[in-house]
């Protein structure tokens, strides 16, 4: 049996609100249990990240209730679209945006993923290493993962070479900058970093992120402190993600409830420390998109650092929104909708691009 062939409980085959666009929610341990992945090498994933487990949805074009269009999808597909979530978030996120992708290119297949202990994708320890838990150690594991589920072309493959875009917001969008491009070949993968929290230069952030990680910690094993948990935290993260859509912030409030804090702290932590340096150097089919409104990611401090590391201009664009530029809430549709919609030509037009140069 084909894995793509299996639909497991945790997420059935369902109609997406995007008309002709199904799912399916996969875990790295359910397939496992199934057969579909060999032990060893889903023991050697779990052991190389420290997550417990690995979880994603895969959106496709088709009808509902044809589970077995599945395989034939991922196997024709031209290209897959990999979005990948930030901080206290989920695949959920990303609302329609990866149906949308899959309607306006069916050559496409989308995948969405819980990343770097959050929702479906728990660390296997509740206060895991600061080195798990940072952008680079984020990029890696979706590496690994791609890997795991042999989603990328042959090494030997010469003909119908499949494209890897890859869309990350926030704390992934700073997991972009750490690809190991050594391991691509030059027009495999494309990136798209949306609101990218790198703050490599920007100190007044990067003390923020620190502290408010810290003080996660603190509150979570300080009676004395558990206001900071259970009010200013969230309060705070409410503030921050500005005029995303009330499922967004709904989804944002169950994360932060459910996941341990040790994770939480960790991950905001080390967003703030960024150990791992990034050189300038080519970023062939890597774009940036920023919103002139972040209070999580300075427009000023990001375009500054983008220069050092060699963007363009063309490589680079700056939208009227906040953090979530691309969620439409009521408040934000007249600036949001558009966004939305920018955010998919940019995607495609990334694919595109890519396709063309490995032709």
């Amino acid at each position: 049996m084909n894995k793509w062939d299996w639909v497991n409980g945790h997420g059935a085959v369902r109609q997406e609100a995007t008309e002709g666009i199904v799912s399916t929610g996969y875990t790295l341990n359910e397939l496992g249990r199934a057969g579909l992945i060999e032990p060893q090498r889903a023991a050697d994933f779990r052991a190389q990240t420290g997550l417990a487990d690995f979880a994603w949805r895969v959106f496709w074009p088709g009808a509902a209730g044809e589970g077995d269009r599945h395989a034939e999808a991922m196997a024709r597909a031209r290209g897959f679209v990999l979005f990948m979530h930030g901080w206290d978030g989920s695949q959920a996120i990303w609302e329609q945006i990866p149906a949308l992708v899959c309607a306006a290119n069916p050559q496409l297949v989308a995948l969405a993923a819980d990343v770097n202990g959050f929702s479906g994708s728990p660390f296997a320890d509740e206060l895991p290493p600061v080195e798990a838990c940072d952008p680079a150690a984020n990029m890696a594991a979706i590496e690994r993962w791609l890997e795991l589920l042999g989603l990328r072309s042959s090494p030997r493959a010469t003909s119908r070479l499949r494209i890897i875009t890859l869309v990350g917001h926030s704390m992934s969008g700073a997991a972009l900058f750490y690809l190991d491009e050594a391991r691509w070949r030059p027009h495999e993968v494309g990136r798209l970093a949306v609101a990218p929290a790198l703050l490599v230069n920007d100190g007044l952030r990067k003390s923020f992120y620190k502290a408010l990680g810290v003080g996660i910690w603190a509150g979570s094993t300080t009676d004395a402190l558990g206001w900071l948990k259970t009010r200013l935290a969230p309060s705070i993260v409410e503030m921050l993600i500005g005029a995303a859509s009330r499922a967004v912030k709904d989804e944002h409030a169950r994360i932060f409830n459910t996941t341990p804090k040790g994770v939480l702290a960790q991950t905001f932590f080390a967003m703030g420390k960024i150990p791992r340096q990034v050189k300038p150097h080519l970023w062939r089919h890597f774009h940036v998109v920023l919103g002139h409104k972040d209070r999580l990611v300075g427009v000023k401090p990001m375009l500054d650092l983008l220069e050092e590391l060699g963007f363009a201009s063309d490589q680079v664009r700056v939208v009227l929104g906040d953090h979530y530029h691309f969620s439409v809430s009521n408040e934000s549709r007249r600036l949001h909708l558009r966004n939305r919609g920018t955010l998919i030509k940019e995607i495609l037009s990334l694919h595109e691009a890519c396709a063309r140069r490995m032709a």
